[in-house]
């Protein structure tokens, strides 16, 4: 676990020197680019929900887009009062993430906006963070996970792993499934030489790892463990922590 705190540490601090200021790639919105780019957050996020609710741009990825990335400006505000007044500003940038998803069928927004959805990923990471290790808050870390799974459904490592906290949430059935479905997409994206995981979830996938390995091994599943570990070997081969562990596991 202390692998993961020192990975969300440098998230953290990555967050506070980063920020997706840039408008909509490809937008065509040019009133909701102006408010973003005078960084009328709360006005783009109220004008864009208005707008959605009109038959007319219901259907239109670019407005759901930047609400989440307005709720996500907004969450990101050093401002106490900001805060204060919209708690939930990033669970409703996944939120409105996630809708954005099944609105942008092609998944060309969504390519052209890959960085926002970087950054929208490193900011719920951070945020979960705060609660991994604490048994009683696990739940929230698990709800983090869940809202970043639904908004950025094609990042296997976020799902991987989502099931190791759903295990530590005591809820062996899901945390299967997750990681089970996880694993099969991960083997064929790490079979492509081509393929570049995120920067941003990749950490996340190499502690998880380790993490199900050492569950693996408490459950008495030397095998399981064992087995997870030579797939890290395979996605990590530079990774110092997984040779570690898998040498541990000899």
């Amino acid at each position: 676990m202390a692998f993961l705190k020192q990975i969300f540490t440098l998230f953290s601090l990555t967050l506070i020197m980063s920020s997706a200021s840039a408008q909509v790639i490809g937008g065509m919105n040019f009133k909701l680019e102006k408010l973003y780019m005078d960084e009328k957050y709360e006005d783009v996020a109220y004008k864009g929900i208005s707008m959605i609710e009109n038959d007319k741009y219901k259907k239109d990825p670019e407005i759901y887009l930047y609400i989440a990335m307005a709720w996500y400006e907004i969450s990101q505000m050093n401002d106490e009062e900001m805060k204060e007044e919209y708690p939930k500003a990033l669970r409703d940038a996944f939120k409105y993430a996630a809708k954005f998803v099944k609105k942008d069928r092609d998944g060309v927004w969504y390519t052209d906006n890959a960085d926002f959805f970087e950054e929208l990923k490193k900011a719920g990471i951070a945020e979960a963070n705060q609660w991994i290790g604490d048994p009683k808050k696990m739940r929230n870390a698990v709800s983090s996970y869940k809202y970043m799974t639904k908004a950025i459904p094609d990042d296997w490592n976020l799902l991987f792993y989502k099931g190791v906290l759903e295990y530590m949430n005591r809820n062996v059935g899901q945390a299967e499934r997750d990681i089970a479905l996880a694993m099969t997409n991960l083997i064929k994206l790490y079979e492509d030489p081509k393929y570049r995981a995120s920067k941003a979830s990749k950490p996340v996938l190499e502690g998880g790892m380790i993490e199900w390995s050492d569950i693996m091994m408490e459950q008495n599943y030397a095998d399981s463990a064992k087995k997870t570990i030579n797939w890290a070997i395979q996605f990590f081969p530079e990774s110092e922590k997984v040779a570690a562990k898998a040498a541990a596991l000899k």
